[in-house]
């Protein structure tokens, strides 16, 4: 007897067999779908606290003067900076504060080209760039020693972000 194809079985066999393989096959490609959109939002969080370390770093260095003022509740500090090395809105030598807002807790960053005086005048609001940094900040510190700095910032459910620069 000789057999030229294959029997109604073998193929049903193989055409389920196929199907499972496919079936594992788009669970692990789901699977791998799920995994890219996690970390890239993970990405996109270290990224920002990244930033947010980079651009404090960089202003805290190499500045002619910090001055450090405490907030009411002693959670936050406000951080003055003259003339900093770093504008983000090619400003030479600008000056910087550093500080948190009551509402939502909103850690802001505010350059300007002449000195900044808060609360700000309406006439001053067109002299001062504002960035909004992060909200729902928890604590905001500056320590100042004899050779170093140390920032030490926490934001609502997120670890605490630290930074340590040289004077």
């Amino acid at each position: 007897m000789k057999r030229e194809g294959f029997t109604l079985i073998e193929l049903l066999v193989s055409i389920t067999l196929f199907g499972l393989i496919a079936l594992f096959l788009f669970g692990s490609i789901d699977n791998l779908r799920k995994q890219q959109v996690f970390y890239q939002k993970k990405e996109a969080v270290l990224g920002k606290k990244n930033q947010i370390l980079s651009l404090l770093r960089t202003d805290l260095e190499r500045t002619e003067s910090v001055s450090v003022t405490t907030a009411s509740n002693k959670d936050f500090d406000r951080i003055t900076i003259n003339n900093s090395n770093r504008s983000l809105y090619a400003l030479n030598r600008p000056f910087v504060i550093w500080l948190v807002l009551k509402q939502d807790n909103t850690l802001i960053r505010l350059e300007s080209a002449a000195p900044i005086k808060l609360p700000l005048t309406p006439e001053s609001l067109f002299l001062v760039h504002s960035d909004r940094i992060q909200t729902h900040c928890e604590y905001f510190r500056l320590y100042d020693a004899l050779k170093n700095r140390f920032v030490y910032l926490k934001f609502e459910n997120e670890p605490p972000l630290m930074v340590e620069t040289s004077k």
